[in-house]
């Protein structure tokens, strides 16, 4: 995994995965997929342009929202980060590409700017979150461990 930070501007981290490329896709893009690696229940979902989804935390009045600008098919999906707990938003791309044992997951974060006083929070957030979601992601395309072996319901 390699890691490029421009603190509080820019974050990028790589992954490779020994996975072929249409299996991340559908990890990334796909409802069932999605819910199980990762870590909290998605809800709301639809994909492809304008569409999105929302990470529901349970037990918590928090709510953190990805809205779809980018969808191009076994290549690449980004978008816009929102919160309800925290005010600006955050642009992310994660793009996907063949590497010599599978795929190489990017995923690049900018505009942490727009959170103004709470931009190196949010920073720090990103950082620490996108390493911990490309490792599940991994566990999921290589070995189909999920998030969490016992998924509370989404609700």
């Amino acid at each position: 995994m390699t890691t490029k930070i421009l603190a509080p501007h820019y974050l990028r981290i790589e992954r490779e995965m020994e996975a072929d490329l249409a299996s991340v896709w559908r990890a990334l893009t796909d409802l069932h997929e999605l819910r199980a690696w990762w870590a909290v229940p998605v809800v709301d979902f639809k994909g492809d342009l304008g569409g999105g989804f929302k990470l529901r935390y349970i037990g918590r009045d928090r709510e953190d929202a990805f809205e779809y600008t980018t969808w191009d098919t076994n290549w690449r999906v980004g978008g816009r980060w929102t919160y309800n707990w925290l005010d600006g938003a955050v642009e992310e791309m994660l793009s996907i590409v063949e590497a010599k044992i599978g795929v190489r997951v990017t995923v690049e974060h900018a505009k942490f700017d727009s959170f103004g006083a709470d931009a190196a929070k949010i920073f720090g957030y990103h950082k620490s979150e996108t390493r911990a979601r490309l490792e599940r992601l991994q566990q999921w395309v290589e070995q189909r461990i999920p998030a969490n072996m016992a998924q509370m319901p989404v609700v």
